[in-house]
């Protein structure tokens, strides 16, 4: 077939679309059932079985239609949709608006030999524009390599199976599974699974027997304060393993981390269960994030994401990913490989010594008025030991702070939780805002926020308190941009 002929989707499709349409109707289903299930036993339930029934070819008929009616090409530089069954639609896309291709596939679509594509052009909109759920993969590589290829010889250079005219500078990195592990040890997802878990038990709570109940909780409730030791030894347990599962969840969704940087494109990759795929043009590239979080840092480990230009919202949260974990040590080796054109600073500016204060009253505050609201309870004064967390954050807020400054490079180093250090290109900023309030002025210093084109909207960073000085500085250099 070539491919100028009209196409279709694998047909798995049907089976895929009829899944998707079964997953959104079956769980209310399931919990009315659930709820009713008294009333239930007293009826007879072959009529509604019948209905189930025919709710389930309802869907693949719909689905089948589907199918039959998307059909797709691709030739002289243009990728054409058709789609409707009542209503004609047709689309054509040129290779050169195309932004990313995106390829997933799961554990069903790998055992099925299918994948997804998704295609995104300048200028797309809250999803994909582009979406093709069941394509063989090598009918996948084979449109990722047309819509990638640009040039007057671009339906020859890189299409067929995928081989022919290669890119002349390559740079590969890979996550190693000792830092996957790692990854997962530190991420701090522990409490999310600790709160997964309370959600599932209190949707099934009214459902346990109360005999059961009764049991666990004169098993659970110590009897003496001698008992409270096995108590104890049951929650760090539990704790144990919840770490344990959450640092295998890390590793499987991030598996065989994979970095590409070829000439103008970063091709990344990831997954176990769910393999994700994703090509990036470097011109979308508007800031780097390097984060450290608050239980990384003492090991020398960073994240790196990217803030990029264009691109959907439900894409946004894993197409920002460019490297989730590297040793602090493989930076500059790391960022001269992938992304040359960034570098991490030699040295920052520190915010100055009168912006101390700021930082700790700010940091304080909130928290001193909580705890002394905390009094009018019992044991209400076990809130001062907020004071002293509190008071460290807000002098390692104050000490994190800085900026940078080179020939093309914006760089903002400061802290939430986690420390950041944001690098912009002085072309990619859309915006350079300097303020400063009453109590500001008083001490000479300023506010430098620094925005940037970033999807769904922009996206800003901002330094508090740094010298005026420095912020005009800032100020300058990016008005000869």
């Amino acid at each position: 077939m070539k491919m100028s002929d009209q196409k279709r989707q694998h047909p798995v499709m049907i089976i895929l679309e009829t899944i998707r349409l079964l997953k959104y109707g079956l769980p209310p289903l399931f919990f009315f059932a659930l709820a009713m299930r008294e009333e239930i036993r007293s009826i007879d339930i072959i009529p509604y079985l019948w209905g189930l029934s025919v709710l389930v070819i309802a869907f693949f008929l719909y689905s089948a239609s589907q199918w039959y009616v998307y059909t797709y090409r691709y030739e002289n530089g243009y990728l054409y949709i058709k789609r409707g069954l009542i209503f004609k639609k047709g689309r054509s896309i040129k290779r050169e608006r195309v932004q990313t291709v995106n390829i997933r596939t799961d554990l069903l679509r790998r055992l099925l030999g299918v994948a997804t594509i998704q295609i995104e052009t300048a200028g797309g909109g809250v999803e994909s524009e582009i979406v093709l759920s069941a394509v063989k993969l090598e009918e996948t590589h084979r449109i990722k390599s047309y819509l990638e290829t640009s040039g007057p010889h671009a339906d020859h250079e890189k299409y067929g199976d995928g081989s022919g005219t290669e890119y002349e500078k390559r740079a590969t990195y890979v996550v190693s599974s000792w830092d996957l592990f790692l990854a997962g040890a530190t991420s701090g997802r522990i409490m999310l699974l600790f709160s997964l878990i309370a959600t599932v038990f209190s949707q099934f709570y009214p459902y346990i027997p109360e005999n059961v109940m009764t049991f666990l909780t004169e098993q659970i409730i110590p009897a003496s304060d001698a008992d409270i030791i096995p108590l104890l030894m049951v929650l760090l347990l539990l704790l144990f393993l919840s770490w344990i599962l959450s640092i295998l969840i890390f590793m499987i969704l991030y598996a065989d981390f994979t970095v590409i940087s070829q000439n103008d494109y970063l091709q990344v990759s990831w997954g176990l269960i769910e393999q994700k795929e994703f090509t990036l043009k470097k011109n979308r590239v508007q800031a780097l994030s390097v984060q450290e979080g608050l239980l990384r840092q003492p090991f020398g480990l960073c994240a790196l994401t990217l803030e990029v230009a264009g691109g959907g919202v439900k894409d946004q949260g894993y197409i920002a990913i460019i490297c989730p974990i590297l040793r602090k040590s493989r930076l500059d080796t790391f960022l001269k490989q992938i992304l040359p054109e960034y570098r991490m600073p030699g040295s920052m500016v520190y915010l100055p010594l009168r912006s101390r204060k700021r930082y700790l009253f700010r940091s304080l505050a909130l928290v001193l008025i909580f705890v002394l609201l905390l009094q009018t309870v019992p044991y209400g004064w076990l809130g001062f030991l907020l004071l002293p967390p509190a008071f460290l954050m807000g002098l390692s807020r104050y000490r994190t702070g800085g900026t940078d400054i080179n020939d093309k490079q914006l760089t903002l180093r400061f802290r939430n939780i986690n420390r950041y250090h944001v690098l912009m290109m002085q072309d990619h900023v859309q915006s350079l805002e300097m303020s400063s309030n009453l109590f500001q002025r008083r001490s000479n210093l300023s506010t430098i926020k620094a925005s940037v084109l970033s999807s769904p909207s922009g996206k800003s960073f901002k330094v508090v308190d740094a010298d005026k000085r420095e912020i005009r500085k800032i100020w300058k250099w990016f008005s000869r941009s």
